[in-house]
């Protein structure tokens, strides 16, 4: 079991979190049916964040699973939308499954954009600049991360080239509409970067269907794609189905979910940990 509780506002187009409660994971052994462990907030897997931070940490591991199995291997230049906490996530994550030397960086804020660079350039060997648009990002990139707090699309499928990996994370739900925090589902980015693609995979499309997701339910609403040509990670991770076949392909990899498989997994490794160190306290 794992839950959480989050409190955010949406302003100048974007979701602005107020407020998130520590993160509780109860885990049993599933053979013996015992209590195994009782985590109290995140874990703090990124050395460069605040314990005020410390949520949502699983997301951008999330996002690298898929993105080794879609991005071309020999991916080079990153290509990076946001600069918040799960931008400095992704940033590392990004490097750590490709041989990344370049990385390029854009948000709204130039002064955002400038103290990223700065906090983050010793995170990773590859340079880090900050670029003044969307586009700039995009072009002669291998791969392209969007990791920002959008309401609106900040990927236009125009700017896309073959062989380009996009892996995208803004997810929300259609209660947001209903209750009108925002006019119109969140976007990150628009119906052409559906359109142009070869590959679609999602964390899970379950969710993106009842939620209501805008960048696969509008694309699909809009006779775009078929529910039918885009496959779950797990189905992807388990060989059930088809990834990059060739190394001109346009893939999306759309992380609008993290499951509970996840946070179970890093329970168990924190279990394992704390064992063999001889930490925790028991109960």
């Amino acid at each position: 079991m794992f839950i959480h509780v989050e409190r955010f506002s949406f302003k100048g187009g974007a979701q602005q979190y107020t407020g998130a409660g520590k993160r509780v994971y109860v885990a049993y052994n599933t053979e013996t049916a015992a209590l195994k462990i009782i985590i109290v907030g995140s874990l703090p897997l990124f050395d460069f964040d605040p314990p005020e931070d410390w949520y949502g940490t699983e997301t951008a591991i999330t996002s690298a699973v898929g993105t080794d199995i879609l991005a071309r291997k020999d991916a080079k230049v990153l290509g990076l939308f946001g600069t918040g906490r799960q931008a400095r996530r992704h940033l590392v994550a990004m490097c750590r499954i490709r041989p990344i030397e370049s990385v390029r960086v854009f948000s709204r804020s130039a002064e955002n954009r400038a103290a990223f660079v700065e906090r983050m350039g010793s995170h990773v060997s590859a340079k880090v600049e900050a670029v003044d648009s969307g586009e700039a990002v995009v072009r002669g990139a291998d791969l392209i991360c969007c990791a920002t707090g959008t309401n609106f699309p900040v990927l236009m499928g125009e700017w896309l080239s073959p062989g380009q990996h996009v892996t995208s994370i803004v997810a929300s739900n259609k209660g947001v509409v209903e209750e009108g925090s925002v006019t119109r589902p969140r976007r990150e980015f628009d119906d052409e970067v559906i359109a142009r693609a070869d590959r679609v995979i999602a964390t899970s499309k379950d969710q993106a269907i009842q939620d209501e997701q805008g960048d696969l339910f509008e694309p699909v609403a809009n006779g775009i794609i078929s529910w039918d040509e885009i496959s779950d990670l797990g189905e992807l991770v388990a060989g059930k189905a088809t990834g990059r076949k060739n190394d001109d392909e346009i893939t999306v990899f759309k992380q609008n979910s993290d499951q509970g498989v996840g946070f179970m997994a890093l329970a168990a490794l924190a279990y394992d940990k704390a064992t063999a160190a001889g930490i925790g306290i028991e109960i």
